[in-house]
């Protein structure tokens, strides 16, 4: 199967740590994906998607936690727009997994495209400002 969300190196930041992290959030993403292509088949899946996008869910406030230190750490000036960003990502992931626990919502590819979007409007907006900020003030 070819990868649902392909890593580009234009999105490296160039912070080893934060790329890991990001590198880990788009490997959960295809194995989400992975995961409900598997479980169409009669063999099935032995991760669920559910329990992925789960794992993806405690990644993501880990990383977001190590971003705003990051952020801390460098003084960096927008950093408040940013938690509220991370705020809401998180809120609406838990949303997300809770309409999916609820029957509300099924578990598909919009899900897939919607977390794709999110995952790479946030690095390559948010996270990619930060460091243009830090390499331009010399910080980093």
């Amino acid at each position: 199967m070819k990868k649902f969300l392909q890593w580009r190196d234009d999105w490296y930041l160039g912070v080893d740590e934060i790329d890991q992290q990001h590198l880990a959030l788009v490997d959960l993403v295809n194995r989400i994906a992975q995961s409900l292509e598997d479980s169409e088949q009669p063999s099935g899946s032995e991760e669920t998607a559910m329990d992925l996008l789960l794992l993806l869910q405690d990644e993501t406030r880990s990383h977001f936690k190590d971003e705003e230190t990051f952020m801390r750490i460098h003084d960096y000036p927008d950093q408040r727009s940013h938690h509220r960003e991370h705020a809401l990502l998180q809120a609406e992931l838990k949303d997300l997994i809770r309409e999916v626990e609820e029957k509300e919502r099924l578990l598909d590819l919009d899900i897939l495209i919607s977390l794709k979007h999110w995952l790479i409007n946030h690095v390559i907006d948010s996270d990619l400002e930060i460091v243009r900020h830090l390499k331009k003030r010399g910080t980093l």
